[in-house]
This record gives structure tokens, sequence and C-alpha cells, in this order.
């Protein structure tokens, strides 16, 4: 949804985007790392109400993966 501004639950093109941070408003869409916050924009289908989020800073990414993947966790995913 992010890059096609379209729904693939059900085509819908009307895509709400609600951005996080102090100054946009929208405190509720983040992950906290203690004293660090790392921001998430939600895109929400207008239609059927599917939503998906994402990170607003890509560096923020290695802060997850440093705190959420352990050593030996690889991209195994099935």
């Amino acid at each position: 949804m992010k890059n096609t501004y379209c729904c693939p639950k059900c085509n819908n093109s009307e895509i709400a985007i609600i951005e996080s941070g102090a100054f946009k408003g929208n405190l509720y869409n983040t992950v906290s790392f203690g004293l660090s916050t790392i921001y998430l924009t939600k895109y929400i289908c207008t239609d059927c109400g599917y939503s998906e989020n994402y990170v607003d800073d890509v560096k923020d990414l290695k802060k997850i993966k440093d705190k959420y993947i352990k050593p030996g966790q690889g991209s195994d995913f099935v």
C-alpha cells in the first residue's frame, strides 16, 4: 500500500495515511526503546479496513534488528 496506494485485499485506491511523531500529532503509532522512540506511518484502506505499518526512518531498522533478532536467528521464515 505504501508504494501502490492500493489495498491488496480489496483494490480500493482510497488509502488513509496516518503519520506518527511528536510534531505530527500522533504519538500512538510507535515502538519504544527506553528513551528512544521509533515512529511508524500507518496506511489504512478506507473501504475494508486493512492496514499496514512502516518504519519512518530506515536507520531505525537496525535498532529493531539489534534488539529483536537473536544471534544465530536467520531469515529462515517459512
